[in-house]
């Protein structure tokens, strides 16, 4: 049944809202739909810019899925880019809008809303992004910011500030523009979504590529003179440097949420239901900005990633169509490209797990990605996290230097399934030399396990 009101209007152009709009679109072609991006760009891959940033992706033009221009003609939405929202006004069903260019508000009325307004990255003061060497990355205009501050400034010393992913990926990025690299991080290891086995690994792999990691460094201020960062200061020393990146994780951008009284859970995200409905009527949220429940757990998590945000963007553009179409929930699947490494994780974590009342066991094994005789087999660790009462897999860690995120994928699909690692001991896994032993790294996995769980 295709809904009798014409008028969807999208705040957000990156991931969940343009998903969205195509999506409503092709379900019912009646529906006249805007979408509105405060920025000048739509429609692209954010998780690719730390590759072209360190020149794996030659120029940034390959991110882009999009131009407006091509959105609006191939898909038939309206697209106002330089435009952004400032207001939504429930009551009134209309938003309040600048034109950036012409610096003119106007309204605009809405029969249906969809907020895709994503995340934003964290900056502690916003004193520290005003300086000409300092930079985060999370829209693609900083992304081609810093390459061209590189390119022009050619610094020698580099700071990145946390060691998560983004901070992980942008060492990496960095390692062919800057000589010296070093990360600093709040925790004594990086990657705090992982397990600290999996960590340490991280932490080798980091010094073997001559990057400096320095633990329990949590930021307190940055120097600023005349414009450009100097030093920064942390609980674990002063550090100096000519080109700094804040990679400190993302918080949902809600703000204009908020402000029209659309609830907001723990995280700061958008309190959604399985069909990315908000608690106020004819308004819908999707990608970055919300909550999403976590299938494992049943609690709601902040998850700001690509895949998920086109996703739910999918999900609520049919029901904004007039569909009754629901999202499961996620069972947080993971990876990062860390120089020669593939670090992934699946699910829980096994602190986590205990913090939410799992017994959790655990079993780590070293296996071989292909066959021990076949020339380039590489080591794989994988660490089982289970639950001792249902005797099912509930969370993974997997390093290698080949064939870790492909075999996450396939433990997402396990434990999405409720699978045991009985269940999981008895998969029918390829065996080709090449490719993967005879007992193929998640068998093996399995099968240790299951000792540990009897």
């Amino acid at each position: 049944m295709k809904i009798k009101s014409k008028n969807i209007v999208i705040i957000g152009g990156v991931a969940a809202g343009p998903a969205a709009a195509a999506k409503a679109k092709r379900i019912n072609p009646n529906l006249n739909i805007t979408l509105f991006e405060q920025g000048e760009f739509i429609s692209y891959g954010t998780c690719s810019m730390p590759y072209y940033i360190g020149g794996v992706i030659p120029n940034y033009q390959s991110i882009i899925t999009f131009t407006p221009e091509e959105f609006q003609k191939e898909k038939k939405c309206t697209v106002k880019t330089l435009h952004r929202v400032e207001e939504i006004l429930p009551h009134r069903k209309k938003i309040i809008v600048t034109d950036i260019k012409k610096n003119k508000s106007s309204e605009y009325p809405y029969d249906q809303l969809l907020v895709a307004t994503g995340a934003r990255a964290r900056i502690p003061n916003p004193a520290w992004i005003m300086a000409k060497n300092v930079f985060s990355i999370k829209y693609l205009r900083d992304s081609i910011a810093l390459k061209e501050h590189i390119a022009l400034h050619r610094p020698q010393k580099a700071l990145i500030l946390g060691g998560g992913f983004i901070g992980m990926e942008m060492a990496e990025a960095l390692s062919p523009h800057c000589p010296d690299i070093t990360v600093l991080h709040k925790s004594p290891l990086p990657m705090n979504t992982m397990e600290k086995e999996s960590q340490k690994i991280i932490l080798d792999e980091l010094r073997r590529q001559r990057i400096n990691f320095i633990g329990n460094a949590s930021v307190t201020d940055i120097h600023i003179e005349n414009g450009l960062a100097t030093k920064v200061v942390t609980t674990n020393g002063t550090f100096e440097a000519d080109l700094i990146l804040l990679a400190l994780g993302f918080e949902p951008n809600t703000a204009i949420a908020k402000n029209a009284r659309i609830r907001c859970g723990a995280s700061g995200g958008i309190v959604v239901d399985s069909h990315m409905r908000t608690n106020v009527d004819n308004i819908y949220a999707a990608g970055a900005c919300t909550e999403i429940r976590n299938i494992i757990s049943n609690k709601a998590i902040f998850l700001p990633l690509g895949n998920i945000a086109n996703k739910t963007g999918w999900i609520a553009g049919e029901n904004l169509a007039g569909e009754m179409s629901e999202f499961p929930g996620v069972v947080r699947t993971t990876a990062v490209k860390i120089f020669d490494l593939e670090a992934a994780g699946v699910g829980l974590r096994s602190a986590e797990a205990e913090l939410l009342g799992f017994r959790a066991v655990t079993e780590s094994v070293i296996a071989y990605s292909r066959s021990k005789s076949y020339p380039g087999t590489t080591p794989i660790f994988i660490k089982f996290i289970m639950d001792k009462l249902t005797k099912q897999l509930i969370g993974a860690d997997l390093i290698a230097e080949e064939g870790a995120a492909s075999r996450a994928n396939i433990l997402s699909v396990a434990i999405q399934n409720q699978m045991t690692v009985s269940d999981i001991s008895r998969l029918d896994l390829l065996y080709s030399p090449p490719f993967s032993p005879v007992w193929d790294p998640i068998l093996v996995a399995a099968n240790r396990s299951l000792k540990k769980l009897s």
